[in-house]
């Protein structure tokens, strides 16, 4: 009777340790801790995904004010990519990768209140080995972005385009390299899929042929890798009008965070304000006024974290203040609203040694006189500071310099 005891007394402890039991039809659990910064902001947090045509919302919950955890549930058949959606405050779009019977744990803290989010979660292989290989490529696409800023430089001779163009074939086969380990020892389908997807717009049909195959042996019943070369003969039926609701309401939840995080103030009136007479913050604390700014040229140039035209032409700046040979001094102001999240990209992105402002006052708001209705814009100063060029971007600011130089 005492071992029967016993083991009856084991189960119920061993039962509380569990995770908490899945509602019916569900096999997925994503166990969401806050932080004080998400959980001061009542708010729906939505789990979503597409299924081939359809965009499917599978779960929802409500954070009350001052609440540290939540709970959200999906069903998949297979290993799928979903999204998670915070509606005011936290991520836009965190993504995971999930397959069934997975019980997901991650903190959601201040950093991720931003629009892509990936990081590595407590109990999802195919999610944390996205990241890794995410970071890596990360890497390699920054490396070849500032190659072929170089590579946009009016002054180089035939050997140094040479050897640019030898990095540029060796960061691509490091590419592809990365996508061929996938292939053939990732035990995610999913991210199996995505290395496949990628290399089916550079191989020819035979050779993606014989990688899906390969694949399949591994994932025999996996519809997305299938899929990629074994199309439905009839193809995927329309999206339905319940789906088109479901992703407007989201995309409409998404258009709201983004526009509110990148707006620009709109001028109020016509303004003359001149770009000299203006005075910001720099990342030290300290206050600047562009007049005050020295060089033979200076480039003023607006920017921020979020803008993708901005980020891509940053590598063709340090290409310019190079190319200059100490004759450029580079200003760049961020329109970012987060003062952290600058201070992080200007870490990112290497560009400490340029004059670093801000735009955005303690409050969040647009400093007056800066009528800036887009971004990224520049203006060009000579040493008089007079406005040589305005809006001029990437390699056309290379040659335009390069000019310059010539005349001297």
């Amino acid at each position: 009777m005492r071992p029967l005891i016993f083991f009856a007394l084991l189960s119920i402890v061993c039962s509380c340790s569990l995770h908490p039991q899945m509602p019916e039809g569900k096999n997925i659990t994503i166990n969401l801790k806050l932080d004080s910064t998400i959980s001061n902001h009542e708010q729906w947090v939505y789990l979503h995904r597409y299924d081939d045509n359809e965009f499917l919302i599978e779960d929802s919950a409500f954070i009350k004010k001052g609440q540290k955890e939540i709970t959200l549930y999906g069903y998949t058949p297979e290993e799928h990519a979903y999204s998670v959606l915070f509606a005011k405050k936290g991520p836009i779009e965190l993504y995971l990768i999930l397959a069934p019977n997975s019980y997901i744990e991650t903190d959601i803290s201040e950093t991720d209140n931003k629009m892509n989010v990936t990081k590595k979660v407590k109990g999802s292989y195919a999610t944390n080995e996205y990241v890794d290989n995410i970071k890596k490529q990360s890497a390699i696409h920054q490396k070849k972005r500032e190659l072929y800023a170089e590579l946009s430089r009016p002054d180089l001779s035939d050997n140094e385009e040479k050897r640019i163009q030898k990095q540029l074939d060796i960061a691509e086969m490091q590419l592809d390299s990365m996508e061929m380990n996938l292939i053939n020892n990732s035990q995610s389908p999913s991210n199996v899929w995505g290395a496949l997807y990628r290399f089916s717009e550079k191989v020819k049909r035979d050779s993606l042929t014989t990688l899906v195959k390969k694949a399949l042996k591994r994932f025999p019943n996996n519809k997305k890798i299938k899929s990629l070369i074994y199309k439905p003969k009839n193809g995927y039926p329309p999206e339905s009008e319940a789906s088109k609701q479901r992703s407007e309401r989201i995309f409409q939840i998404i258009d709201a965070r983004i526009n509110e995080s990148i707006k620009l103030k709109e001028k109020k009136e016509e303004t003359t304000t001149n770009i000299n007479d203006l005075t910001f913050l720099s990342d030290k604390g300290e206050e600047v006024t562009i007049s005050k700014l020295t060089g033979e040229y200076i480039l003023i140039d607006f920017w921020a974290s979020w803008c993708i035209p901005c980020l891509e032409g940053m590598p063709y700046i340090k290409q310019a203040e190079k190319m200059c040979n100490g004759k450029l001094k580079v200003c760049l102001i961020s329109m970012d609203k987060d003062h952290k999240t600058w201070k992080e990209c200007i870490v990112r992105w290497k560009v400490e040694n340029f004059v670093n402002l801000t735009a955005i006052n303690s409050k969040g708001e647009q400093i007056e006189g800066v009528n800036i209705k887009a971004i990224p814009y520049n203006y060009l100063l000579n040493k008089d500071h007079e406005i040589v060029a305005t809006n001029i971007h990437q390699k056309e600011l290379l040659e335009k310099l390069n000019e310059l130089m010539k005349k001297e």
